[in-house]
């Protein structure tokens, strides 16, 4: 049987696979061509968080149509998973409420159970990318926000014990937004002044309520304290610069900036699926840290390559590449044409489809 190059992502890859097309790191060969796939080979790629689409060595077109099945089927366990991590998040906040006491043992496993559904990190993201939070800026958002922030660190490097404590502040950082009157916080015309005082209360509301769990590691709330200061001292509440911002938090903004872009909210409509990436960009040049946004864009828009989009002609396309320089206008495969959307300036992406 004639045998065809496939593309497949880390989490596809299975024992016996043979590799089409040497992987790399930069310029170091990682594995070479021609190279069968073991286990301990395939662990030692997760473990390295290698998440770039490889090419592999396909029988048949049967097997191509189950991993497109099989990724589908993925990305819609992921969405019920979290879900239901949204509702395990409004018990845990109205469990801190000061009448019942939450202790660490209860951040600690609930953060265990999203690192297990991160083993699956391209169909995380591409549920995260796809639906976004929805209308609920508090819960889904903290498990977005969360599960973005843990895959972040990893990307950047951090060991298994700084994404532990990375992942309590994340899912704790909007803990505040609670304790906010709802008629201000989903408003959906413009603030007042005094209104967007109170919402900036928050990271302080967060902090003095999370800083009474018990044993909890001062960097987490540092991470939840300072979620929404920016390098140039624009940010609040303390108005710190630079290096005086914790990292967590530093990686924080990122994911709750990237998530509240993507998603609906009661002032306004969700953009199009690359409006969150360009204003990461954008963000990251004074105001987000740069490197860290650098890593973040490099990283994920290979998740968004080799996805179908729907144009505003109704048009569904393939996109085959991602231009650094022009998040925004990637080019597209339509039945074996090209459509490079730098140069189709008319044409518009509405948004990704399974």
């Amino acid at each position: 049987m004639k045998l065809k190059k496939v593309s497949m992502r880390i989490h596809e890859l299975k024992s016996g696979m043979i590799v089409a097309e040497e992987i790399k790191s930069g310029n170091i060969v990682l594995v070479s061509e021609g190279v069968e796939l073991t286990d301990d080979l395939i662990k030692r790629l997760k473990d390295r968080y290698f998440e770039y689409k490889i090419m592999v060595y396909s029988e048949d077109d049967y097997e191509d149509e189950n991993i497109i099945i099989n990724r589908i089927k993925t990305v819609e366990e992921v969405k019920r998973s979290f879900d239901e991590f949204s509702n395990n998040v409004e018990e845990i906040f109205e469990s801190m409420d000061g009448r019942i006491k939450v202790g660490i043992t209860e951040i600690r496993n609930f953060a265990n159970r999203v690192e297990k559904e991160l083993n699956s990190p391209s169909a995380v993201i591409k549920n995260i990318v796809l639906y976004g939070s929805d209308n609920d800026c508090i819960f889904k958002h903290s498990v977005n926000v969360a599960a973005l922030s843990s895959i972040l660190g990893k990307w950047i490097g951090f060991d298994e014990k700084e994404i532990k404590f990375l992942t309590y502040a994340a899912i704790l950082h909007d803990f505040g937004k609670t304790k906010i009157d709802k008629n201000i916080l989903y408003k959906p015309g413009f603030l007042t002044t005094k209104e967007k005082e109170i919402i900036r209360e928050h990271p302080v509301i967060s902090y003095n309520f999370v800083k009474e769990i018990p044993y909890l590691h001062n960097s987490v709330t540092y991470g939840i304290l300072m979620h929404h200061e920016r390098l140039d001292g624009s940010g609040y509440p303390l108005g710190v610069k630079g290096d005086k911002i914790h990292p967590f938090a530093k990686i924080i903004a990122i994911a709750d900036t990237f998530d509240a872009v993507n998603s609906n909210r009661t002032y306004k409509k969700r953009e199009d699926p690359f409006a969150a990436l360009e204003t990461i960009q954008k963000e990251s040049l004074g105001r987000l840290d740069y490197e860290y946004c650098k890593i973040f864009i490099e990283h994920i828009i290979n998740y968004y390559v080799g996805e179908n989009i729907l144009l505003d002609t109704d048009k569904v396309c393939k996109i085959i590449q991602i231009h650094i320089n022009d998040l925004s206008r990637p080019l597209l495969l339509d039945e074996g044409e090209f459509i490079d959307l730098r140069k189709e300036r008319d044409l518009q992406i509405k948004n990704l489809v399974l």
